[in-house]
């Protein structure tokens, strides 16, 4: 009867090793099937027979002496690793890099899934090749997700169209430059020098000047005829030579005081410079200048001609953009930012095709010293876009701290501009794109975008307790656990790729050395079988 015993273990090596190759067989079949599982096989020794007890008695290593009777298949293991994630360019093709699952619904029940391979039916609900509809959370009129609660079909609405959004504020950001306006400036067409041939300094005593051909005495006087900012021709500012050393730098200070707001004089490298009081156009000019002698002797000095170097301007930045009103119809908005005088500009805004603007058109932005707003620096616009729509107001911010944005005045490049504005006419959907969390965003032709849905992933806590019901579909049994069922976000270390699909796991160098290994444990098993049987032939041949 033992060599009945040893058939029986090799026909139980002859099954188990055959459920391995099958497993083995079915792994590489699915060497291409995207999001497989590769699948493994464990034994495990049937009960054994007791032949009899160890005559050693308490000092031997054993009491009993025992004979196994085979092997068993124990369990058929899914190994869920991660898979090669490849690139396919389709948008709906999705691979999840880390723990989870997709879930799907084929009518009755929800299923599990790493095969991403999905696209979206005719009636706009994104479906598995199998027609199972992926789970998630679609999002309100608003835009808003609501995920963490029961999932629905995700589905989108190719038809439906973007309303559009009036705009509710202009950003505008960056530098206007400090010296965008520029000051008249009149200059002499040459410079003082001194007896020695020197250029001049405001300390040089005026009797020592090289230009001065008979020495001023006390009581002579210094007349500069000139036309002020305005045109006004024919003003005089005067100096009165005091006692002996009297200086550049003094007769400077004097005509200084009687030019006042008009402009400011100063000697550079030698020369007189008449700089307006104001920036922006300007008539400013010296046009003549005489010495007014006391005593009747002919004092004089031969003061030099005078020109204008650098006209007055008043420059502006313009800035643009296109604001929307309630029916999403765009209005070409042009904001002029013109510098009026030292760290002050004045605004003034239309549209180009006219609208009228109700208020809120002019004003006045104003920059400390360091070149930071200091007011006006938010103001609100009204106007009437007409067609039909409601009157349209707006909030214009110089700079956005919560957004990073600023808008200085430093001597620089003019660089203001508008940065942004958040309103948009209707748009029609053109595309979908899915990102990391497993949003799904329309595209729309009107440059924006909008959250439409967002995919569901389950997980369980024991993955070895899934039960495969074909076509890469699992189903969750009672080993499995509790099922948690949120999105991606919610999941720690689980994202969605998008355009990607998640390969099979199986190994197939691995798969061919259990091939082979499998194939030697088979034919030996054999073997025992039949010898086994040719120990029988002989026993039963005794009888002869």
């Amino acid at each position: 009867m033992s060599l009945i015993k040893s058939l029986n273990s090799g026909v139980s090596g002859l099954k188990s090793f055959q459920t391995k190759m099958d497993t083995i067989g079915n792994n590489i079949a699915n060497v291409d099937t995207t999001g497989f599982k590769s699948s493994r096989v464990s034994f495990s020794e049937l009960m054994n027979e007791n032949i009899g007890g160890n005559s050693g008695g308490e000092s031997a290593p054993s009491l009993s002496n025992q004979v196994g009777l085979g092997v068993r298949v124990a369990s058929v293991d899914r190994d869920f690793s991660q898979g090669t994630i490849e690139n396919t360019g389709k948008t709906t093709d999705l691979a999840i890099e880390g723990d989870g699952f997709f879930v799907v619904n084929n009518g009755n029940q929800n299923l599990m899934t790493r095969a991403g391979n999905f696209t979206f039916n005719k009636n706009g609900n994104l479906v598995d090749q199998s027609g199972n509809y992926v789970q998630g959370y679609n999002a309100n009129d608003s835009g808003n997700i609501l995920g963490g609660g029961t999932t629905e079909n995700v589905r989108i609405d190719f038809e439906n169209a973007l309303p559009p959004q009036q705009t509710d504020e202009v950003n505008l950001a960056g530098n206007l430059n400090a010296n965008t306006s520029t000051t008249q400036i009149v200059q002499a067409q040459s410079a003082f020098t001194d007896s020695s041939g020197n250029i001049a300094a405001g300390t040089t005593d005026i009797n020592d000047l090289s230009q001065t051909t008979s020495d001023l005495e006390v009581g002579d006087v210094i007349e500069v005829t000139y036309t002020q900012n305005d045109g006004t021709a024919g003003a005089t500012a005067d100096f009165e030579y005091g006692t002996d050393g009297t200086t550049l730098d003094d007769m400077v200070a004097a005509l200084n005081t009687d030019l006042g707001a008009q402009g400011d004089l100063a000697l550079v490298d030698g020369m007189l410079q008449l700089k307006s009081g104001s920036l922006g156009d300007s008539e400013l000019n010296i046009d003549s200048t005489n010495v007014i002698d006391n005593a009747g002797d002919a004092d004089a000095v031969n003061f030099p001609g005078f020109q204008v170097t650098q006209e007055g301007e008043t420059n502006t930045q313009t800035m643009s953009t296109t604001v929307y009103d309630d029916l999403g119809k765009g209005h070409s908005l042009l904001i002029d930012f013109t510098q009026v005088a030292e760290n002050e500009w004045e605004y003034e805004a239309e549209f180009a095709d006219g609208e009228t603007i109700s208020s809120g058109s002019t004003g006045t932005v104003t920059f400390d010293e360091m070149g930071q707003v200091t007011s006006g620096g938010n103001f609100n616009m009204e106007f009437e876009p007409g067609n039909g729509a409601g009157t349209t107001n707006f909030d214009v911010e110089l700079g956005d701290s919560s957004q990073g944005t600023t808008f200085t005045q430093y001597s620089g490049a003019n660089t203001a501009k508008v940065v942004s504005q958040d309103g948009y006419s209707q748009g029609s959907l053109v595309d979908i794109s899915i990102d990391g969390d497993g949003r799904l965003q329309g595209v729309y032709d009107n440059g924006q975008n909008k959250d439409l849905a967002q995919l569901a992933l389950g997980n369980v806590q024991n993955e070895d307790g899934l039960e495969m019901v074909g076509g890469g579909l699992f189903r969750a049994t009672s080993a499995a656990g509790e099922v948690f069922i949120d999105s991606a976000d919610n999941l720690s270390d689980s994202s969605i790729n998008s355009g990607a699909l998640e390969g099979s796991n199986v190994d197939l160098a691995q798969e061919f050395t259990e091939m082979i290994t499998s194939q030697r444990a088979y034919q030996s098993s054999a073997r025992v079988i039949s010898t086994s049987d040719e120990m029988l032939t002989e026993a039963v041949n005794l009888k002869r």
